[in-house]
């Protein structure tokens, strides 16, 4: 069991350097006081281990894919949720509009570009659209925003890689749709969907 008593702390699992560091920080705070200093700046650091402080570190989210891994067209979802809610039902009528149905495209989370790479490298599909900006970032490598990237293909292992808006960024803001639609047709394009006899 913890204790936590304002001096100090005690648990057989808390390491030494843990309740060091907490009782130096409650003598420099009595210090600054005894200066008469009643408020002091914190640095960006500091507010960010503060604001964390106490926080369970959540487990990475698993890899998670399904469809026919030959499929020709990839799909990278940033948030995973595939074809469910709302946002999932508007993913469907974007496939369909692209001559598409959930059961030929291979759609995956963002979770592990380690896999993604093997799995593009595998079956080298002939486009990627990557769904929202954790997606887009991902494959890409880089911490632009999906509003520099979105609208022009990048490359990914030889593969033309589309980043757009995720549907559920769609389904809270219709007016994105226009620009979404724009990315898709480019795929359709690319990969020869264009024509209703792919």
């Amino acid at each position: 069991m913890d204790v936590f008593d304002g001096n100090t702390v005690q648990n057989s699992d808390w390491s030494h350097g843990v309740v060091q560091a907490l009782n130096s920080l409650g003598q420099f705070l009595k210090f600054q006081k005894s200066l008469g200093n009643q408020s002091m700046a914190l640095g960006r650091d500091a507010f960010q281990i503060l604001e964390t402080w106490g926080t369970p570190a959540w487990p990475p989210q698993p890899f998670a894919a399904q469809g026919p891994e030959d499929a020709r067209i990839v799909l990278v979802d940033s948030e995973g949720t595939f074809f469910k809610g709302q946002p999932g039902s508007l993913l469907v009528k974007m496939l369909s509009a692209m001559h598409l149905t959930p059961s030929n495209v291979y759609i995956c989370n963002a979770a592990d570009n380690d896999l993604l790479d093997r799995h593009i490298l595998a079956h080298k599909p002939l486009a990627v659209v990557a769904l929202g900006e954790k997606a887009c970032r991902m494959m890409k490598g880089t911490d632009d925003p999906l509003a520099k990237i979105r609208g022009h293909f990048f490359q990914c292992h030889g593969v033309q890689v589309m980043a757009t808006h995720h549907p559920s960024v769609l389904v809270q803001n219709p007016a994105l749709k226009r620009e979404a639609w724009d990315d898709l047709k480019q795929v359709m394009a690319c990969t020869g969907l264009d024509r209703h006899d792919s």
